[in-house]
């Protein structure tokens, strides 16, 4: 073999190694793996029920539940119709009980009857930006996006309830009465489209929750920093009289059938 041919003959084996690398380097970078997760939410998201129940909770703040000290307390609920009838009605009865009044289950038992009634009870949402609005352009099917330089999306949520007392054995009122009303609110902010940088009641509340890390769902949220909120304490056993037990039962033979060593 001429030197002609073995060096075209390795010129040949050097472009094919280098054609067979570079598709195997392309084949690696379009070869992507592909991936996904199966998610749900709930009808209702978290913060429009977190807007709501710290609306009641403010609400009933301003409530002197003080004056049912010492008063046996019917609930009468029939007339209440509200989004988280529930968590309005259970909250009333441990405001009721915090304050040194009595709960019972029947109209006939009560001393007070205390009747809730919704003036409104939702949220409502409102969003506003900086920048430039979409623009249409005259003759064409086409238009210009819009350029959002800040925005902010807010939501409120809004409680009013009304409170009668009156006696219940004459129906006669006990006091005026009234209404308390309460408002909160939820800012998401967002700076050239990086965000949300979050603000508001709901944040008050998520900052003492079990778990909190950070701002929540912007990319300033960490690991390193978890709250952990105070538990729960059920009963005070230093001032509360604890719930009556049986006293424990000794069964005994018959004074006739005693047995005798």
């Amino acid at each position: 073999m001429s030197k002609t041919s073995a060096k075209s003959e390795n010129s040949r084996s050097a472009w094919l190694s280098s054609a067979v690398h570079s598709l195997a380097g392309a084949a690696v970078l379009i070869s992507v793996g592909c991936a996904s997760t199966t998610t749900s939410n709930t009808s209702r998201t978290g913060t429009e029920q977190l807007l709501i129940s710290a609306a009641i909770d403010r609400a009933f703040s301003n409530v002197q539940f003080e004056d049912l000290a010492g008063y046996s307390v019917f609930i009468d609920e029939k007339y209440l119709d509200s989004v988280d009838k529930g968590y309005l009605v259970s909250s009333l009865r441990q405001k009721v009980l915090g304050s040194g009044g009595k709960l019972v289950p029947a109209l006939d038992q009560a001393d007070v009857v205390l009747e809730p009634r919704s003036g409104g009870v939702g949220t409502d949402s409102q969003e506003s930006f900086v920048g430039i609005p979409a623009i249409g352009i005259p003759g064409l099917p086409i238009e210009l996006p819009e350029i959002k330089v800040a925005s902010r999306a807010t939501q409120m949520g809004t409680a009013k309830i009304g409170l009668t007392c009156y006696d219940a054995k004459t129906g006669m009122s006990l006091g005026g009465g009234g209404e308390a009303t309460a408002l909160t609110h939820n800012n998401d902010t967002y700076v050239f489209g990086v965000g949300p940088f979050r603000s508001g009641s709901v944040l008050d509340q998520r900052s003492r929750a079990v778990g909190f890390n950070g701002v929540g769902g912007s990319f300033m949220s960490t690991g390193t920093n978890v709250a952990k909120a105070a538990p729960v304490k059920m009963i005070d056993q230093a001032t509360a009289p604890l719930p009556s037990t049986p006293a424990t039962q000794i069964a005994e033979l018959p004074s006739g059938n005693r047995i005798t060593k």
